[in-house]
């Protein structure tokens, strides 16, 4: 059995971190390099990195701050935002990022997507799916308004043969009161591509409910990092004590 993946999520607005609530209102938290300092002296599994502003303000990453992140990890890391064609993500690549994660792009140019894991490989091509409840099953939120059905968009993207999914609820996001695991459940029920889920861990107990309601292999968590005293490590143990697979 693969071991179980403990990823911080950090999300940054141009000029520092932030935290959003429902993906509104973001908070200023912090450094990034420092942030990356940090989670690698605590041996995380993996970094996820991404500029959740840069897409909707049509501008391109900040190449040296990403780099200067980078520096910091000694662990695989994943960079997201603003990416729109393929010398973006070689830009990513050439600098140490070991995969990008895309969502915008993705809604909107599903040959792009078939032309980046066809020119980089599977491995490197990740997926935003940001996921809210309505009366007519998951919708995927954007800020394009849009009307995406999360089952088609998944299904487009397996098309794809695109190599994750890091779905994120956006019900659930910063409110850490425990994770969708319904939707990580309807998701799983559409794909065997690896999943990381994202949204609403804020007590040990939460990552127990996922790992045993679930068949997920890797979480993403931003809140319960900045607010609270939990750190990775705490998380892996409470894992390990439920006989979940991890990296200690």
């Amino acid at each position: 059995m693969l071991k179980a993946r403990i990823i911080p999520i950090l999300t940054f607005n141009g000029f520092g971190l932030v935290k959003t609530k429902n993906f509104a209102n973001p908070r200023m938290v912090g450094n990034p390099v420092q942030a990356a300092r940090v989670y690698n002296n605590r041996g995380v599994d993996e970094l996820v990195f991404v500029d959740i502003f840069a897409s909707n303000q049509k501008r391109k990453l900040n190449l040296k701050l990403i780099a200067d992140v980078i520096k910091e990890c000694y662990m695989p890391v994943a960079i997201g935002g603003g990416i729109e064609s393929i010398d973006d993500i070689n830009n990513l690549l050439k600098i140490g990022a070991d995969k990008v994660v895309i969502k915008t792009k993705a809604l909107t140019d599903k040959a792009f997507i078939k032309e980046a894991v066809s020119f980089f490989g599977s491995q490197c091509i990740s997926i935003a799916v940001d996921a809210y409840q309505t009366a007519d099953g998951y919708k995927i939120h954007s800020k394009l308004d849009l009307d995406i059905d999360m089952k088609q968009f998944i299904a487009d993207m397996i098309d794809c043969n695109v190599g994750e999914f890091v779905v994120n609820s956006v019900d659930k996001d910063g409110l850490m009161d425990g994770f969708d695991t319904a939707l990580i459940n309807e998701v799983e029920k559409l794909t065997n591509i690896p999943i990381i889920a994202v949204g609403g861990g804020g007590k040990m107990e939460h990552y127990a409910t996922l790992f045993t309601e679930t068949k997920v292999q890797a979480v993403g968590s931003a809140s319960i990092f900045h607010f609270t005293q939990f750190t990775p490590l705490d998380i892996k143990n409470q894992l390990h004590e439920i006989g979940v697979p991890v990296r200690i």
